[in-house]
């Protein structure tokens, strides 16, 4: 227990530099809520890969590169690359469980609240061709992807040794990865990604909230014995 209470108190530093970022995210916010919203209204007329789109980045990717400059994954010197702030804490004296859990928990924030009050604020929408289990678990679904992506986004702050041809490597893996499974859906379904999901909440709700609760805790241990492992191996010195 000693280790949440040290860890959240680490994780409330870095909240408090980021609150230009959180002040941002909200007009990101309300930018994608006035698209999803015209996107909604006229979906006959305007592809889903739009709100596909949305989801993605307010879910994926948007909430944590609002972090202030020092807290991003960034080349940091050479081939290193990683969190210039989580290498500051790992040269202190700090239990290195606290600093795996606090990378963890302030990963979380701001883009939990913010993702949590995108789907409250269009709930009636959602409630229309939902019943309340079936839009519970379509906002778990979604939410617990956000935690995933979160916590993925704390393990990369470790660190890495990454040469410029890795670097070219993995931008096209994950960059055309993305863009390919966007058009797979947008040529292959009537629905998309968000769609899709709407439906598996509609047929399976106790299986969605399930499944996705699993992938999250599991996202959650996998990170953090991935961040204890390259604590181990990387010398930040080299």
């Amino acid at each position: 227990m000693d280790t949440w209470k040290d860890a959240f108190w680490l994780a409330k530093m870095e909240w408090k530099k980021s609150w230009i970022g959180i002040f941002s995210l909200f007009f990101i916010l309300l930018a994608v809520a006035v698209m999803y919203t015209v996107v909604w209204n006229d979906g006959d007329q305007l592809p889903s890969i739009f709100i596909d789109i949305a989801f993605l980045l307010l879910f994926g990717l948007v909430p944590y590169m609002v972090r202030s400059k020092e807290l991003q994954y960034q080349k940091v010197d050479g081939e290193i690359w990683g969190s210039p702030f989580f290498m500051m804490l790992n040269t202190l004296p700090i239990d290195k469980e606290v600093l795996m859990k606090s990378r963890l928990v302030q990963a979380l924030f701001p883009g939990l609240p913010f993702q949590l009050l995108f789907l409250i604020l269009f709930s009636p929408m959602l409630l229309e061709s939902m019943d309340i289990l079936e839009y519970i678990a379509f906002m778990l679904i979604w939410l617990l992807f956000g935690i995933a992506s979160a916590f993925t986004y704390a393990a990369s702050d470790v660190g890495d040794r990454i040469t410029p041809m890795m670097l070219l490597v993995w931008s096209i893996i994950i960059y055309g990865g993305v863009t390919l499974v966007l058009v797979w859906f947008y040529v292959k379904t009537d629905t998309g990604i968000v769609g899709l999901s709407m439906e598996a909440a509609k047929a399976f709700p106790i299986w969605s909230m399930a499944v996705s609760g699993v992938i999250a805790v599991s996202g959650y241990y996998y990170c953090k014995h991935y961040m204890g492992k390259k604590m181990k191996k990387i010398d930040y010195l080299k």
